[in-house]
């Protein structure tokens, strides 16, 4: 594992685009940028929500740091300034994360938070049926099953546009 940095400095333009070309190769980025960002995102929600539903979720704040596994993703979080829950992750950390990661990679925010939300879902299962079925959530309808049981996000995470990793299992284009 590399040591943490700040979150401000992992996500500067040069730096996050250095960590993607160096994770994903010259033959994706830049060319294919909001995929990268999109994939990223995934690895980034799994441990916010592990750590959320745990009750550690780290506060985003200037102070925040990342730990980061030697490919550059993300592995742990580092912070002095309080730990929150699974609803706070959510409301607080979320929205100004996703802003940003969404103007940093071209990629619209609506695959962000269906990335969140689907994420959420494997999970949290149960825990997170409040925030998908409620109307007023940023993860709202993030995941749903059709009638047959099959499990569909509501927006693609745009792995398809990359050849060798294709439609996710659970990718909505293929519905």
């Amino acid at each position: 594992m590399s040591e943490a940095v700040t979150l401000d400095e992992l996500l500067e333009p040069q730096r996050f685009h250095a960590l993607l070309l160096a994770l994903y190769g010259p033959e994706l980025m830049p060319a294919q940028l909001p995929v990268l960002v999109s994939q990223w995102s995934k690895y980034y929600f799994m441990l916010l929500w592990r750590e959320a539903l745990a009750g550690r979720a780290p506060r985003l704040s200037s102070g925040l740091r990342i730990a980061l596994d030697e490919r550059g993703l993300p592995v742990g979080f580092h912070s002095d300034d309080g730990l929150d829950g699974l609803a706070q992750a959510i409301e607080s950390h979320l929205p100004p994360l996703i802003e940003r990661l969404a103007r940093l990679g071209g990629v619209a925010s609506a695959v962000l938070w269906g990335n969140a939300g689907d994420c959420l879902e494997q999970q949290a299962g149960a825990q997170a049926k409040a925030w998908l079925e409620a109307p007023d959530s940023p993860l709202f309808a993030a995941v749903s099953y059709d009638q047959q049981g099959r499990r569909r996000r509501r927006t693609c995470c745009l792995s398809y546009k990359v050849q060798w990793v294709g439609h996710c299992e659970h990718c909505p284009l293929l519905s």
